[in-house]
């Protein structure tokens, strides 16, 4: 199968290429882009940009054009006028932010083929792709998520690619400094510091943000690092390479979990006042950019992770009092590297003038090695952030290596049959090994005086081998020059996460025979602009879940089950438009009075299960109704935008259990709406100023409920907020 892949990026490498190719599509969206990023700080990518095919349905966010809440990272404002993605909120300060497309599970964006720049930053892209570093809002240019068949360029996650770029640094001077400082509420205080420029050949940037606070609840502060270094040097005018480094630690205080009557009793308090989480975070990538012709591009990045992050305290159940003592510490190492290499040419075939077709194709290889070790046993007794072991030779629970590897070959193939219709193709095939190897410890404890009777030590070994073969398709039909429909089908794939078989969770066990997900996904939309004043995207879209990997009660026991619960279908609509009242009202109008509406309808279900009961059942964690709407105010250098976000109910759990169980860990979550305000306005030449309300009416409300740390139990959003930020920004002259 290998062997006919390379044969495949051979031939499409060695197609026939003319000396000419129109660029009258690119020139045309990229016009659109630039109309609806500066305008509506939102828009879609190019079907070609750089080294990567983007067709599908794809949407880029452009944060320079935010009116606010950048340094608390807020993710309903955010991600606000992306349509279908339901949002958990793990903290009020943006450290880590929790999002799902389409019915998909939010949790650390593990759906997502998550990236920075291009390159990896989960902790390891196919055995654990939680991501725990979240880049600097401050520190962005954009935002780009991709859907559809181009995703296969860039894994098999059923969410596609979620790609944070940093802005670059500046040309045209050798300094540029930015300081930002920032206040709010419960003891917030955020600064973000940048310096950038470019001395002959040579571009920098580096930047350092900080950010401490007290919290919304009880026992729920926090301080977080991160550093940024980059430096780009061209070699030539065809020619240039980069190098970055990410270094990013935080340490937090866990306030836990609520049962549902303390949730509605007073959700600040917190019955957990020993329980901490810490991360570091360290990645290093180099970039390698040539320009063979104006046709011929070729990339290569080369990428590596050292990481780690350590939970420590007390897991039990939240109608369990804290019995003291000594604590349980989960610690987990990852150490990862990866190389990827992508080729992109245009062409155009030879043929007579009446059926002269262009395009492109991309042909890629990927290399990823990744080992995550998981640790656990116990720690320290007290109430402060000690994370050691007390036996690191003989841990109480388990100690587990994770080592993977993983070759990928990809190709995307798009042709423009004429100026209205496109079509493209994508291959991808994964070759994976996966392994597990250690032991975990059982306990006999005497049923009446909890005694330990007997412990078990059992030594664990497993290596998995598979070769997934994944196809994408699509197409594109223009209208006219503003407006075009597409159809996109993606086959997806997701391996299970070792890392969550081998933790020892009072809460809930996990089936041993739990495998791999698979599926695919497809979608028909409809999307563009009507003159200066109107944009639309509208899309259909049916997802094929199959051995969806979810927690439901285990038959016959009190416990919790992480299974696989059965095939489901995720189908729905998703919508945004925004409309510009003054400029529809005139076209010369200096101002924006824009009204925004982002929904989406999901029905997601269980189609087939091995426990009869699921079938027909609501998937877990899927909201049917997700609602965005504003209203934005924009003239001259004065933005405001006021904001509304409703989510109806959803279930925790596989069984749709209504009334919660005794420990909060499943349960309906209730429907929520929250409203959020921002504003910013430049003054003089190198001053801005930006404020805002987060949660302006002070709802009550939460977003999931977890079954192991942060919680487990309820975990409740914040409340009110204000915050307001200042920066300031100098230039040094040539």
């Amino acid at each position: 199968m290998k062997l006919n892949v390379l044969l495949l990026f051979m031939i499409c490498v060695n197609l026939g290429f003319s000396q000419d190719t129109s660029k009258v599509q690119e020139i045309e969206e990229m016009r659109i882009i630039r109309q609806r990023q500066t305008k509506y700080d939102v828009g879609f990518l190019p079907a070609i940009k750089g080294v990567q095919i983007t067709t599908g349905t794809n949407a880029v966010i452009a944060i320079e054009n935010m009116s606010g809440a950048k340094s608390s990272g807020n993710p309903r404002e955010l991600f606000a006028k992306i349509p279908g993605l339901n949002v958990w909120e793990n903290d009020g300060a943006g450290i880590q932010i929790g999002i799902g497309g389409r019915g998909l599970s939010p949790n650390r964006a593990a759906n997502f083929n998550t990236r920075q720049n291009g390159y990896d930053i989960s902790a390891d892209a196919l055995g654990y792709p939680e991501s725990y570093y979240t880049p600097p809002i401050e520190a962005l240019s954009s935002i780009e998520i991709i859907r559809g068949s181009a995703s296969l360029q860039f894994g098999t996650q059923f969410g596609g690619l979620l790609n944070f770029v940093i802005r670059d640094p500046v040309k045209n001077t050798p300094l540029e400094f930015t300081t930002r400082q920032t206040v709010g509420q419960y003891g917030y205080y955020g600064t973000f510091n940048r310096a950038t420029g470019t001395i002959k050949r040579l571009s920098y940037q580096v930047y350092h943000q900080y950010k401490r606070g007290n919290g919304y609840r009880e026992n729920s502060q926090f301080n977080q690092h991160q550093v940024f270094g980059q430096l780009a040097y061209a070699i030539s005018e065809k020619t240039a390479l980069r190098i970055e480094y990410t270094h990013m630690n935080y340490l937090a205080k866990q306030s836990g979990g609520l049962s549902d009557l303390q949730f509605e009793n007073n959700p600040i308090l917190s019955f957990r006042d020993r329980n901490w989480f810490s991360v570091h975070w360290n990645t290093l990538a180099l970039h390698f950019d040539h320009e063979f012709n104006s046709k011929t591009v070729f990339n290569i990045r080369a990428f590596g992770m050292i990481s780690d992050r350590k939970t420590l305290g007390f897991l039990g159940k939240i109608t369990q009092a804290d019995p003291m003592g000594n604590r349980e510490m989960i610690a987990g190492d990852f150490k990862n590297t990866g190389v990827e290499a992508r080729l992109l040419r245009k062409y155009q075939t030879k043929d007579d003038r009446k059926f002269n077709i262009k395009g492109a194709v991309l042909v890629g290889a990927r290399y990823y090695r990744g080992e995550t070790s998981s640790l656990q046993g116990r720690a320290p007794d007290g109430d402060n952030a000690d994370f050691r072991f007390l036996n690191p030779d003989n841990l109480e629970n388990s100690s587990f290596l994770f080592p993977s590897e993983n070759i990928a070959l990809f190709a995307e193939n798009i042709l423009f049959i004429n100026r209205k219709f496109t079509v493209n193709f994508g291959l991808r095939l994964e070759d994976i090994k996966s392994s597990s190897e250690g032991f975990y410890k059982r306990y006999v404890v005497h049923p009446v005086n909890n005694d330990t009777l007997a412990i078990y030590q059992i030594e664990n070994s497993n290596t998995v081998k598979r070769q997934v073969p994944l196809f994408g398709a699509g197409g594109s039909y223009r209208l006219n020059s503003k407006v075009s429909t597409y159809a996109n089908f993606t086959q997806n794939y997701r391996a299970i996460n070792f890392t969550d078989i081998r933790i020892n969770n009072p809460n809930i066990v996990v089936d041993s025979a739990i495998r791999d997900e698979y599926g695919f996904t497809a979608e028909l939309g409809l999307r563009g602009s009507v003159k200066k004043y109107w944009i639309f995207d509208i899309a259909g879209f049916y997802i094929f879940y199959g051995d969806k990997i979810g927690l439901a009660p285990k038959a016959g026991t009190t416990f919790k089950e992480r299974t696989n619960i059965g095939d489901a279908v995720n189908l729905g609509v998703e919508l945004f438009t925004e409309f510009d009242i003054l400029n529809a009202l005139n076209s010369e109008s200096k101002q924006q009075l824009s009204v925004f509406v982002n929904a989406a309808y999901i029905q997601a279900n269980y189609i087939r299960s091995k426990e009869a009961n699921y079938i027909n059942k609501q998937v877990e964690y899927v909201a049917p109704i997700i609602i965005r709407s504003g209203l934005k105010y924009k003239v001259k250098n004065w933005t405001s935008q006021f904001q509304v976000s409703y989510t109806s109910d959803q279930f925790s759990d596989a069984s749709n259990s209504i009334e919660p169980s005794g420990d909060a860990v499943i349960g309906l979550v209730p429907a929520y709406t929250v409203v959020d305000f921002s504003t910013k306005y430049k003054f003089r030449k190198n001053w801005s100023f930006e404020a805002g309300i987060n949660n302006l009416t002070n709802a009550s409300y939460f977003t999931r409920r977890a079954s192991g740390y942060p919680g487990p139990g309820i975990l409740p959003s914040d409340g009110i907020s204000v915050y307001g930020t200042v920066q300031f920004q100098f230039s040094v002259k040539r």
